[in-house]
C-alpha cells in the first residue's frame, strides 16, 4: 500500500507538470487573445501557479484531507469564473487549457485514500458539474463540444475511482498476505530458537553432568576430585545458561578464541589429560561470541571424549586463524584441531544415540556457520578439525577469500 501511495503521488505530480506545460503553450498560441485583454492571463497563471505548489506538495507528502479539498476548491472556482479567460476558440472544445487542467487535477481527490469513501466521490464530480455550469455562463459556440468536455471530464473521475477501488483493494490484500507471512515466519524463528536453545541444553547437560557421571563410574576417583568436577560442571552450566545469545547470529565481536581453548584445556589437565597446546593470537579476530562458545564447547568434548575413550593421556590441539584484510576486527577464518594417539575407532559404527560425536561436536559446530570433521581408525588414533566458516562459505562482508586445508595438517 506505501508503493502504491508513493507512486500515484508521484504521477500525480508528474501529471501537474504536463497540465503547467500545456496552458504555458495554449497561452503562447493564442497570445493575440491575452494581448488584447491582459487580465485574461489572471485565470492560466492562477491555475499554473496552484500547480507547481501541487507539484512540490505531491512530491514530498501525500495529500492530506485539507489540502485534498482545498485542491478541489480552487479548480471549482476556476471552472466557475475562468471561462472567460479561455479563447473563444477553445472555450468550449475538450483541449482547452482549463480542461487538460482540470482533467490533471481530479487525479487527487479520486486517489485520495484519507477519506472516507463518498468525500473522494462528491470531489471528482463536483469539477466537471462546476464546468458545465461555468461554461453555460458564458455563450455557447459548440454545445455538442461542451457536452463531451463535460462527459470526459466525469469519464476521468469515474475511471480514477475505479481504478482506486481495484488498485488499493488488491494492495490491501497484498499487505494482509504480507502480515500473515511475516507472523507465520516469526512463530517458525521463535520455534527454531527454542529447539536450538533446548539442544543446546541437551548438550550441555551431556558434556557436563554425564560426562562426569560415567567417568566417576569407570575410574571411581577421589571425592575431592569427584567434588571439583561437579564444581566445575555446575559453574559451566550456569555460565552457559545465562548467556542470552544461544542463537548463532553475526557481527558482535568476542573473547579470544584462543583464550577460550586455553581454558578448556587448563580444566582437563586438571582431570589428568596432558594436552600439548599450540594457539594463536585470535584477540584480534571479528568473531562473534556464539561461535567462540560454540568452538569451545566442541573442543572440551572432544578432549573429555580423548580422556574418556581413547585409552592415552595425552592429546594435542592447535588453534590457527587466517584474518582476512590484514587489519583488527577484520573477518577471519578459524581451525582448531585436536589429536590424539589413542586406541581409535570406526567411525562408521559409532551408536546413532550416542550424542557427543553427533551433537555435542558436529552438529554444534555446524549451527554457528562452521564445520566438523572427524578421522579416526582403529589404532590409528582420532583426529578432530573444527572450521569457521565452514569450507566454500564466504566470509562475512567478503564475497570471497582465501581458504585452510579442509583436512587440516599432517601429524
Amino acid at each position: 500500500m506505501t508503493t502504491l501511495r508513493s507512486v500515484i503521488a508521484y504521477l500525480a505530480s508528474m501529471i501537474r507538470c504536463a497540465g503547467i506545460v500545456y496552458i504555458v503553450v495554449e497561452v503562447v498560441i493564442w497570445h493575440s487573445f491575452y494581448a488584447a485583454v491582459p487580465w485574461h492571463l489572471a485565470a492560466p497563471a492562477l491555475a499554473v501557479a496552484w500547480g507547481a505548489a501541487m507539484v512540490v506538495y505531491l512530491r514530498w507528502y501525500p495529500p492530506s484531507p485539507v489540502v485534498a479539498c482545498v485542491d478541489s476548491a480552487v479548480y471549482v472556482a476556476l471552472a466557475l469564473g475562468a471561462q472567460a479567460c479561455v479563447p473563444p476558440g477553445t472555450r468550449d472544445s475538450a483541449f482547452s487549457w482549463l480542461v487538460i487542467a482540470m482533467s490533471g487535477q481530479l487525479i487527487v481527490p479520486a486517489w485520495y485514500w484519507y477519506a472516507p469513501g463518498a468525500l473522494p466521490v462528491l470531489l471528482a464530480l463536483a469539477s466537471p458539474l462546476a464546468f458545465w455550469a461555468g461554461a453555460m455562463l458564458q455563450p455557447v459556440t459548440d454545445a455538442r463540444a461542451l457536452a463531451g468536455a463535460a462527459i470526459l471530464l466525469l469519464v476521468i473521475g469515474l475511471v480514477h475511482g475505479g481504478g482506486r477501488r481495484l488498485l488499493y483493494g488488491r494492495a490491501a490484500a497484498a499487505d494482509a498476505d504480507l502480515d500473515r507471512a511475516d507472523q507465520a515466519v516469526r512463530e517458525q524463528y521463535a520455534i527454531l530458537c527454542r529447539n536450538i536453545e533446548r539442544r543446546e541444553h541437551e548438550r550441555l547437560v551431556h558434556d557436563t553432568a554425564l560426562n562426569t557421571l560415567t567417568s566417576v563410574a569407570r575410574s571411581g576417583g577421589s571425592v575431592a576430585e569427584v567434588v571439583a568436577r561437579c564444581r566445575q560442571d555446575v559453574a559451566l552450566m550456569e555460565a552457559a545458561l545465562s548467556a542470552d545469545d544461544l542463537v548463532p547470529v553475526p557481527a558482535r565481536p568476542s573473547a579470544d578464541l584462543g583464550g577460550e581453548v586455553r581454558a578448556v584445556v587448563v580444566g582437563l589437565r586438571d582431570r589428568g589429560l596432558t594436552v600439548h597446546l599450540e594457539a594463536e593470537d585470535t584477540a584480534g579476530a571479528a568473531v562473534p561470541a556464539p561461535v567462540v562458545r560454540a568452538i569451545s564447547n566442541a573442543v572440551r568434548e572432544a578432549l573429555s571424549n580423548v580422556a574418556a575413550h581413547a585409552g592415552t593421556g595425552e592429546a594435542w590441539v592447535t588453534v590457527r586463524s587466517m584474518t582476512l584484510g590484514g587489519e583488527a576486527g577484520a573477518p577471519c577464518r578459524l581451525l582448531v584441531v585436536i589429536r590424539d594417539r589413542g586406541a581409535g575407532f570406526d567411525p562408521s559404527r559409532v551408536d546413532q544415540a550416542r550424542l557427543g560425536l553427533r551433537r555435542s561436536i558436529t552438529e554444534r559446530t555446524a549451527e554457528c556457520g562452521g564445520q566438523a570433521s572427524i578421522r579416526s581408525a582403529p589404532g590409528q588414533g582420532t583426529e578432530v578439525s573444527l572450521s569457521w566458516p565452514a569450507p566454500g562459505q564466504p566470509d562475512a562482508g567478503h564475497p570471497a577469500g582465501p581458504t585452510l586445508a579442509r583436512g587440516g595438517p599432517s601429524w
